[in-house]
């Protein structure tokens, strides 16, 4: 998993142009590492560390992604260390369900603000279960320096940091875990593990302020990028984004882990006893839950606080079913499952006839009919011997797996047609760039864009001689929208656009919803940006 996951991450970083925002961000640690901090820096983890990167490497947009998609293979590989919690088989479906899940991969080869977090929140819940089974200073100094850096980092981490003080109240309150309070006598006894918190703390502290060395700020950074994801009114999606981007992209991980939460939901109501990271899990779940169903809609990131924790409840319902499943019935009922399999199989097919509008009304019928097929199938030899789920789970397997190969080499390597990106540059600003330096060579001066235009161009003209908001009455060339026609100027003929996002204008739409599933073509308003060159004639 470490090695498919560090190929979907990593191999051919920089094929797909920057993100607006990705675009935005850049700029300001660029900036940052000439030494001017923007207004706009916000100073968290990973924006500080791609700002030295830059000032190692250079400031490339391979440079610029490389630290999220590193993080993001560290993230699979710190899944092995939740064995002793989830068992070996839960472990292992968790991190095939994070190394394949289209949203973690996209943000992995993106860097935008939620690329951290999800590997901090991960070194956090395994260092204070591994301090609760043995306190001791091996275990104390990771969890201390992960949840100080949590408040330094983005919305994941800061999240798992309060699922984890609720849990720990919860669990000193209610249940009177004995472990808990073993390892509380256990630290304060210690000077070497206290002291080490707060001077930890106090660095972090620090570290927030002056933004890791950067400028200095009075808040810290990881609290306020979770406080702008609560602030009303802004611009932002429609509010059935998010399941839209469920149903698109993770459908897989969220059946995986909502089967896993209701199982110890259940338990949980039935006063079954349930181990503390069960426990945990349901807090950590119920906590992200919260948060996105409260946040301002529109950003995909926002799903990774939530998709962890599932992720390991899938893995950890995967472990259950593994261990109950009846060998012997498996080895009767094989031809049922490989029914049912092919069926799904057929509906596929027939899902992508009618996407094409090439379906016959039989076949039509047909598509209608193989649900219904299915439940009785899986009926039957429920009925027979109870072996619905060694009947129905290779096909959910393989219906999963092939969703989730095809959807993540899509957003690596496709071609960025994904309403997970609410807009993306296109290559029409790099060639807008190249004129633009042609222009200025010829006029030998400067060239003046809007201020609006920074977040979509700023990036794109970091070394051309472009001036954002300067003085347009003394300009000879000038960038803005098509139709402005500033006075003492002529427009090019070309409209160049520049940045293009789109959609999907009906959530309640399978035949376009599967045709862009295949064929990942946008079907709903595509919005952009364009802008227009003029130059000075009096």
């Amino acid at each position: 998993m470490v090695l498919a996951g560090g190929l979907l991450r990593l191999a051919d970083l920089d094929r797909l142009p920057f993100s607006v925002d990705e675009a935005a961000r850049s700029l300001d640690a660029l900036r940052v590492a000439d030494g001017d901090v923007p207004e706009t820096w916000r100073g968290d983890l990973g924006a500080t560390a791609t700002s030295y990167a830059f000032r190692i490497f250079g400031e490339t947009e391979l440079v610029a992604r490389l630290i999220p998609a590193l993080a993001g293979l560290s993230l699979i590989a710190a899944l092995w260390w939740t064995r002793p919690y989830i068992g070996r088989t839960g472990a292992l479906v968790a991190a095939t369900l994070v190394a394949f899940s289209p949203l973690f991969v996209f943000h992995s080869r993106m860097t935008t603000e939620y690329g951290i977090g999800p590997l901090i929140s991960v070194i956090i819940v395994v260092s204070l279960f591994s301090y609760l089974r043995n306190p001791r200073i091996a275990a104390a100094f990771p969890l201390i320096v992960s949840m100080a850096l949590a408040l330094l980092t983005d919305a994941p981490a800061v999240l798992a940091v309060l699922a984890v003080l609720v849990f720990v109240l919860l669990e000193a309150t209610v249940f009177r875990n004995r472990d808990l309070a073993a390892a509380g006598r256990a630290f304060r006894s210690s000077p070497v593990q206290w002291v080490s918190a707060l001077l930890v703390l106090a660095a972090a502290l620090q570290l927030g302020v002056t933004r890791f060395g950067t400028s200095l700020d009075a808040g810290l950074p990881g609290l306020e990028l979770v406080g702008d994801m609560f602030d009303s009114p802004r611009e932002s999606q429609a509010a059935e984004y998010h399941l839209a981007l469920l149903l698109g992209y993770d459908w897989p991980l969220f059946l995986a882990g909502a089967a896993g939460f209701s199982v110890l939901a259940i338990r949980f109501v039935r006063r079954r006893p349930l181990a503390a990271f069960e426990r945990f899990l349901l807090v950590w779940t119920l906590t992200a839950a919260f948060a996105v169903a409260l946040v301002t809609p529109g950003e995909a990131g926002q799903l990774l606080v939530l998709l962890l924790p599932l992720a390991l409840l899938g893995g950890r319902v995967a472990q259950e079913v593994t261990a109950v499943i009846d060998r012997d019935v498996a080895r009767r009922w094989w031809p049922a499952a490989a029914g049912l399999a092919a069926i799904v199989a057929i509906a596929g097919l027939l899902m992508t006839e009618w996407s094409s509008g090439n379906a016959s009304t039989g076949e039509q019928a047909i598509l209608a009919a193989t649900p219904l097929a299915c439940l009785a199938l899986v009926a039957v030899a429920n009925v027979q011997s109870r072996a619905a789920a060694v009947i129905a789970l290779p096909a959910g397997v393989i219906v999963a797996a092939a969703f989730l190969a095809h959807s993540s080499l899509a957003v690596a390597f496709g071609d960025g047609t994904e309403f997970a990106v609410d807009a993306r540059l296109t290559p029409r600003a790099v060639e807008l760039r190249r004129t633009l330096d042609r222009l200025s060579a010829e006029r030998n001066t400067e060239v003046v864009l809007d201020a609006d235009l920074i977040d979509e161009l700023g990036w794109t003209l970091r070394d051309s001689r472009a001036v954002f908001s300067g003085d347009a009455t003394t300009a000879s060339i000038l960038v803005t929208r098509p139709d402005a026609a500033p006075p003492g100027f002529a427009g090019l003929q070309d409209v160049w656009r520049v940045t293009e996002g789109w959609y999907p204008d009906d959530l309640l739409a399978p035949r376009r919803m599967w045709r862009w599933l295949l064929y990942r073509e946008a079907f709903g308003p595509v919005e952009f940006v364009e802008v227009r060159i003029y130059v000075r004639t009096i």
